[in-house]
């Protein structure tokens, strides 16, 4: 097949109909072209594999220099223009059991990218079956937490200290290189840790302990909270 030949039928190469509703019209989807592709895809994922106990959820960047409105500059990432995605994996593998593209604003539903909507989605086909989902301080928050305790799923992730109902004054203590601080209700254990800095963690899976664990200097041990052990560990 001649270069131009494989050029003209490129450009008549489609996957889906293109009769669906136009941007701004409601029911819109920002991702119709290649819809019946992610789902197939999805689905697949999912059918074919079964993720270990600890999965994680993660925002990654699939690197994209075409012209579509939600496609994002992030600094800090490897690959700085793309489109963002939000992605279950798991922990030991890598395998994404799951993923969600971010595709900007939602058009009828402001809740639709919170962390919590985002979150319930991702662990909607594990929750109840004995994972323990793990996760950064931009998901993580009491109230998720919480909703996922509920579902039958435990948590454990770094969280920011100014979440809503974290406890700012029991934290407000300072502390000294390997001490913590602690405070439980019901199921759910929030702790604040000092290493270089400070830093928070919340938990549904772990016991309120310290442990000796090895330092980034492999010559050494100092203590550590048994969560922070586990995030290393995944």
């Amino acid at each position: 097949m001649s270069r131009d030949r494989f050029l003209a039928l490129l450009t008549m190469f489609h996957l889906n109909n293109d009769t669906k509703a136009a941007r701004g019209q409601s029911g819109y989807d920002s991702l119709f072209k290649i819809r019946p592709v992610t789902d197939t895809l999805i689905t697949k994922f999912q059918d074919v594999y079964t993720p270990e106990e600890q999965p994680t959820i993660e925002e990654a960047i699939c690197p994209f220099q075409g012209r579509i409105f939600f496609r994002l500059y992030i600094k800090g990432k490897p690959h700085k223009y793309g489109t963002k995605m939000f992605e279950l994996c798991e922990a030991k593998s890598g395998y994404v059991y799951n993923l969600d593209v971010y595709t900007g604003a939602h058009p009828t539903n402001s809740e639709h990218n919170t962390a919590l909507s985002v979150v319930n989605r991702s662990c909607d086909k594990i929750k109840g079956k004995g994972h323990c989902v793990y996760m950064d301080r931009w998901f993580s928050s009491p109230k998720i937490f919480d909703h996922l305790w509920g579902c039958k799923t435990k948590a454990v992730g770094t969280v920011m200290s100014n979440r809503k109902e974290m406890p700012e004054q029991a934290f407000s203590g300072i502390l000294k290189k390997g001490e913590k601080i602690s405070c439980q209700r019901d199921h759910l254990l929030a702790i604040k840790w000092k290493d270089i800095r400070d830093v928070f963690f919340l938990t549904t899976a772990h016991e309120d302990v310290l442990v000796e664990a090895p330092s980034s200097r492999r010559a050494h041990h100092k203590n550590k909270t048994s969560c922070s052990v586990g995030l290393q560990q995944v």
